[in-house]
């Protein structure tokens, strides 16, 4: 039994080392082109384009791990939550994203339907799709 929850609880162990607010409030930031505290659909547009590099219209797997590496290359936990976010994001499980699943990722953060994302609901929809909740918050 003991073994048992061991094998449970170590993935977990390793988002720990994680400040997930402090990467979702990042992720917050490069979206918000324009730094006024929200993120427009044409932000959203705006990043996609910035991570589809062949202009395919879809973001491979392969591509979003290059613009992750970009930042992150050097901090394997991060990285491992942000292509867990990849996958969460991956609807369709086909190892591409298309702006079709950022538009649905912005109308979910949206909780207030006034076709702006804040902060706070960012995070709120990012802690959900990385399932990491920040500790001590």
């Amino acid at each position: 039994m003991l073994l048992l929850t061991l094998l449970i609880a170590l993935p977990a162990l390793a988002f720990c080392q994680v400040d997930i607010q402090h990467l979702a409030d990042l992720q917050f930031n490069r979206f918000d082109v324009d730094q006024d505290g929200n993120i427009e659909p044409l932000e959203v547009a705006t990043y996609f384009r910035r991570f589809d590099t062949n202009q395919d219209q879809q973001i491979s797997r392969v591509e979003y791990n290059k613009e992750v590496d970009t930042h992150h290359a050097n901090d394997p936990p991060t990285h491992t939550v942000l292509l867990r976010l990849f996958d969460a994001l991956d609807y369709n499980n086909d190892s591409h994203l298309s702006q079709s699943d950022y538009d649905a990722l912005f109308i979910a953060a949206d909780a207030n339907k006034n076709h702006l994302v804040n902060q706070a609901e960012f995070r709120t929809v990012f802690y959900d799709l990385t399932g990491i909740l920040p500790v001590g918050k």
